[in-house]
């Protein structure tokens, strides 16, 4: 079992181990490494492979296409969205 994704979004999304490379500042070879799974990025790296892959950095472990959303998640979606309107319209309340 694969523990990162890389290789399969990297493939769905047509993008080179040497494009990769340069859109993370990476060698291609560590890159391949990574995808081969003989090194791990640092948890830090992590957020600059998700931007560079244009995912969510979950993304990178399981895929969540079709996956189900929780109530709360809509819940706390909903409510930073409104919050967001809020301040955008100039509305919101000064704490």
């Amino acid at each position: 079992m694969d523990i990162l994704r890389i290789k399969d979004i990297m493939s769905e999304k047509n993008i080179s181990r040497d494009e990769l490379a340069k859109r993370v500042k990476m060698s291609p070879t560590t890159i391949s490494n990574i995808c081969n799974e003989a090194s791990f990025p640092k948890y830090k790296k992590l957020a600059l492979f998700a931007e560079a892959l244009d995912v969510d950095v979950r993304e990178l472990f399981y895929s969540t296409k079709g996956s189900v959303i929780a109530q709360s998640e809509l819940d706390e979606a909903k409510e930073l969205i409104s919050k967001g309107l809020k301040i955008l319209q100039g509305t919101h309340e000064e704490v």
